[in-house]
């Protein structure tokens, strides 16, 4: 059940669609036979998410074709009213939620060609969801340039648990007497992204982003005021814009990457963020990213907050999601990677040449009502 992952559920979007694109750019660094286990965490006053994954890369027989197949266990925790878990428990509880995720993608470079393509398949006790897409990407430029597309698609279907009666339904958001009443969610992703060497330590990128949602949209085990349901829009149109340069500055051991991120929506929102990281090279086999990002964005056109409520009887669209409110928040973060070659000259440990361990940490401060909010992750990769 998606009691905190759904109100994420737009910006997971943007967000995994910017990591396709970037994916789609550097696609060649991941051309070769690796496992990679990692577990992420997250956690705010109601909510904690523990997700333990396993990838893995295989080349058959080298970086020409790549195949890879994941699976991500997916443990939500939450006891938020704002959630919706007291619809499920029957009170201020706490709820677990088991989400099973796999994926498995192809990937192929070829002299001036990056091309890749993926499908997933998650599902849960009132969610299942089908992704699939596929990316380009052209060197230009004698390599200088590389140009990118890359097309994305979800096709979810949303289901109720009803307690008192302990079964699902499909949740249409809608009069369920409508002929034309669905539970199905689509979103589409499309972006164009750029990247262009300006000198040979100065890297800059643009990426395009159009994002087409459509379906019930909203929360259904959120109530307003405690009585009603939330209702969004069915239809969603977002437009996002970002840059970044990378600058890497060699006697100091260093990469500067600032980045600066502009969203709309048809819903009312705007959002602005920057999101600057410094790299260092450490040790010979240590590197430290240390980031800080600020977000500030606008509230969807028909949010309104607490003290301007109730809302009017006839309103058409209403929500108590605090990710539609108007709100800021302040990021610190830091990274720290360990190159495992160092260990690799001892000839019982030679297989761990290049494999690594990361270890990420951000702090989110937020002023809406979920509050502070802590993400890490662990991760180990070896090459096999």
């Amino acid at each position: 059940m998606r009691l905190r992952l759904k109100t994420l559920a737009p910006w997971l979007a943007s967000v995994l669609g910017a990591m396709f694109v970037v994916w789609a750019i550097i696609g060649s660094l991941q051309a070769d036979d690796r496992v990679t286990i990692r577990g992420n965490y997250y956690r705010e006053v109601s909510t904690r998410v523990l997700q333990p994954l396993v990838i893995v890369h295989k080349d058959v027989p080298d970086e020409r074709l790549t195949i890879g197949a994941s699976y991500m266990l997916d443990a939500i925790s939450s006891a938020s009213i704002a959630a919706g878990a007291a619809a499920v428990t029957g009170g201020d509880n706490v709820f677990t939620e088991i989400r099973h995720e796999t994926t498995a993608t192809v990937a192929s470079r070829l002299p001036n060609w990056t091309l890749g393509g993926f499908f997933r398949y998650s599902t849960e006790s009132d969610y299942i969801s089908r992704s699939f897409g596929f990316s380009v990407a052209r060197d230009l430029f004698q390599r200088a340039g590389t140009l990118s597309v890359a097309y994305s698609a979800n096709l979810d279907r949303t289901f109720q648990i009803r307690q008192s009666f302990r079964d699902t339904v499909p949740w249409t958001s809608a009069d369920p007497d409508d002929p034309d009443a669905t539970n199905l969610v689509q979103i589409h992703y499309l972006s164009l992204g750029y990247s262009h060497a300006l000198h040979r330590t100065l890297l800059a990128g643009a990426v395009l982003e159009g994002i087409y949602a459509t379906g019930p949209q909203d929360n259904p085990y959120r109530r307003i005021d405690g009585a009603l349901n939330e209702s969004h829009p069915h239809l969603r149109r977002r437009l996002a814009m970002t840059g970044f340069l990378r600058w890497a500055v060699l006697k100091a051991h260093m990469v500067v990457e600032p980045r600066y991120r502009f969203y709309h929506d048809d819903w009312g929102i705007t959002a602005h963020a920057i999101d600057p990281r410094i790299h260092f090279r450490v040790a010979k086999h240590l590197r430290l990213r240390l980031r800080y990002r600020f977000y500030h964005q606008t509230k969807a056109y028909f949010f309104l907050p607490m003290d301007e409520r109730p809302y009017p009887a006839d309103a058409e669209y209403i929500s108590a999601d605090p990710k539609m409110s108007r709100f800021l928040s302040h990021t610190p973060g830091l990274q720290l990677v360990v190159e495992l070659d160092g260990l690799a000259r001892y000839n019982r440990l030679k297989w761990l040449r290049g494999a690594f361990i990361e270890a990420t940490y951000n702090h989110v401060f937020q002023t809406n009502r979920f509050g502070a909010a802590r993400l890490g992750n662990l991760t180990l990769s070896i090459p096999f």
